[in-house]
């Protein structure tokens, strides 16, 4: 059994014995894997971590060297078994590490968490004694400042302070329990020591001032307000707020209603007429996709006449093929079959650490009614409040470019007529038991209607040929199409075969077309930017050589590579929509069989090559930290994507 510590000097025992890293960087890599339990921690947010922005060459292969110390040292596996595990494991995904805890309550910052949800619990119930003695418990699972022993990067800096916020926020409402308690004469001591810790805190500083109010030292109740008044002066150029300022006149007016009980506290209700509403608006000329769109309404209508589980929706295809405006578009369309709200989370910054899964589940709580602050901190606890909250209702949840099934399944509500959309920048790596739609072309008949629509119908019966070649050239790409169309419904007076003309001349024009908020090369860049750097230089190499079509051995050959671990990143790059694997002739003229096999053959599909190859020649060396190719040493390159493949480091 293992027991984490990060509430004071970082301890990790197993079987009662000390197995606590000592190496700085690998402490540092521990603590945000910990911290991050159940999620994907990318290999860029450890480079920044531990180097900010500027990784050495050898970054990777030392990742990788910190990550088999941790398995070897903390004997963590890596892969689950067939059945849930109850041991920790530390996995390798795709872009990083995922350190897999079943039981949370390994860790005590989770134990913190989850005392201090209950004794809120028992606070807002009116269950006084309970909830001091709950908030008690968590604060003594804190053994100093968070990771006081662990030299700190900018996220883990990032995550202390809130763990530090949580803290005095817990002992904040431990002092009211008590106070309303009327153990004042026992808490004295305790405040005063809260104050010299926290000198700017205005609210123990209102509660100190009342605490000796009561016990008959009014005269240093009034030095604490001016020592306070003094402070937030001093440092910030700041007055005390109006609670405190109230609460100094009360005590030199000797308001009686300060020497008994304070009133009892009264609960927040939550209003439970609020109906979240949350998809943004669709596209009034949205074109086709009749199949995909009848198989949603048949999923979610088979749910509510069966009652079986909530369906879970993932919609995959390439950059621009349009998922984000077909979930829109579903969504819209099945709106009266969840009455209790609709939600919509864009979780396009996730990769990069601009968006945290807290920040997310407590925007939705809130748009429910709940206030911010009756609302939990941790995600776990968040996660449940959520699913409490949707246990009864009927609600409908879209999430928008979800990079892995760790980022998706915290947002999952708990009712059984609720359902979820999700879009998924990757293939694989989605939820059991999801049900998966990828999103083909368009047919030219749809790109025709939704030209038509946005550039006028006289285009198609006046200019047929041209519009149709210009259709080809978009590759039927709905983004492409939309953004040809509005170009020539900004350009009234051109002839389509203008527009074509210029096309064919300079491809990169189509870069440029803008559909609504999103172009091409926008849309690409996201998830080019989200690769780690070894995918990124692969991508390099395969669109600057201009390849047309190509299979591992080429990619081997030239970065220097085993031909496996060629393809496990072909693999990945396809998985991610970047590659796409096209039919191969065979090597001797004739069909493939058992015993010669075709070898797979990939190519980038054009538009995206076009959009890659204008974002790589706009990066600079700050863009991509060692983007050198390495030697042609084998080891090297399988090192360097070993993290990002199904191996173990």
């Amino acid at each position: 059994m293992i027991k984490i510590k990060l509430l004071g000097p970082l301890v990790v025992r197993r079987s009662g014995v000390d197995v606590t890293p000592s190496a700085p960087k690998l402490r540092r890599v521990l603590a945000a894997l910990v911290l991050n339990a159940n999620m994907l921690v990318s290999v860029d947010q450890l480079f920044e971590e531990l180097w900010e922005n500027r990784p050495p060459p050898s970054a990777l292969t030392t990742m990788q060297t910190y990550i088999y110390q941790l398995r070897r040292r903390l004997d963590l596996g890596t892969e689950p078994p067939p059945t849930q595990p109850a041991e920790p494991i530390l996995m390798t995904r795709v872009g990083g590490y995922e350190l897999r805890l079943d039981d949370l309550q390994v860790v005590d910052v989770h134990r913190f968490d989850r005392l201090v949800t209950q004794g809120r619990a028992e606070m807002d119930g009116g269950e006084l004694e309970k909830a001091a003695q709950t908030l008690g418990e968590a604060l003594a699972t804190w053994r100093g400042p968070a990771l006081v022993d662990v030299t700190l990067g900018r996220r883990l800096s990032v995550w202390t302070t809130q763990l530090e916020e949580r803290r005095k926020a817990a002992l904040e409402r431990r002092f009211s329990a008590l106070l309303q308690l009327g153990h004042h004469h026992g808490v004295v001591d305790e405040l005063g020591g809260a104050m010299h810790d926290y000198p700017t805190h205005e609210g123990f500083a209102g509660q100190l001032m009342l605490a000796l109010h009561r016990c008959g030292r009014r005269p240093e109740a009034l030095d604490v307000f001016r020592r306070i008044r003094r402070q937030l002066v001093d440092e910030l150029g700041l007055e005390p707020s109006a609670a405190v300022q109230r609460l100094h006149q009360a005590i030199l007016a000797d308001d009686p209603q300060l020497t008994g009980l304070p009133r009892p506290r009264v609960t927040t209700s939550v209003n439970r007429s609020v109906v979240p509403a949350q998809l943004p608006p669709g596209i009034p000329d949205f074109i086709g996709r009749d199949v995909c769109l009848k198989q949603v309404a048949e999923l979610l209508g088979a749910s509510s006449r069966t009652g079986a589980a909530f369906p879970v929706i993932e919609v995959h295809g390439p950059p621009g093929i349009g998922k984000s405006t077909f979930a829109l578009q579903a969504a819209h369309q099945a709106r009266s079959r969840f009455p209790d709200g609709q939600f919509y989370v864009d979780m396009s910054g996730s990769a990069s650490g601009d968006i945290r899964l807290e920040e997310v589940l407590t925007a939705s709580l809130r748009s429910c009614g709940l206030p911010r602050d009756d609302l939990p901190t941790s995600v776990d606890e968040l996660s449940r409040t959520f699913r409490t909250w949707t246990a009864d209702r009927r609600v409908l949840m879209v999430v928008d470019d979800v990079v892995g099934a760790e980022w998706l399944r915290p947002l999952l509500p708990g009712g059984s007529g609720c359902a979820v959309i999700s879009t998924n920048r990757y293939r694989h790596d989605g939820l059991p038991g999801a049900h998966h739609i990828s999103l083909p072309t368009m047919t030219m008949d749809e790109a025709l209607r939704m030209l038509g629509n946005i550039a006028g119908e006289w285009r198609v019966e006046d200019e047929g040929e041209a519009v149709k070649a210009l259709i080809r050239v978009c590759g039927l790409l709905p983004l492409a199409v939309r953004g040809v169309a509005a170009r020539l419904a900004s350009r009234p007076g051109w002839p389509a075969s203008r527009l074509l003309d210029r096309v064919c001349r300079d491809e990169s024009m189509l870069l440029d077309l803008t559909a609504g908020p999103s172009d091409l090369i926008g849309t690409v860049d996201v998830g080019y930017r989200s690769l780690p750097e070894p995918y990124r230089r692969a991508l390099r190499v395969i669109v600057t050589e201009h390849w047309q079509r190509f299979g591992a051995r080429e990619l081997a050959a030239l970065l220097g590579a085993r031909i496996q671990d060629a393809e496990v990143l072909i693999e990945n790059l396809v998985d991610m929509h970047l590659l796409e694997e096209v039919p191969s002739p065979h090597p001797l003229g004739g069909p493939p069989s058992a015993r010669c096999p075709a070898e797979p053959r990939y190519v980038v599909p054009r538009l995206n090559a076009l959009a890659l190859r204008s974002i790589i020649g706009a990066e600079t060396d700050e863009d991509r930290p060692g983007s050198t190719l390495p030697p042609s040493a084998a080891w090297h390159f399988r090192r360097s994507i070993l993290p990002l493949s199904a191996h173990s480091a």
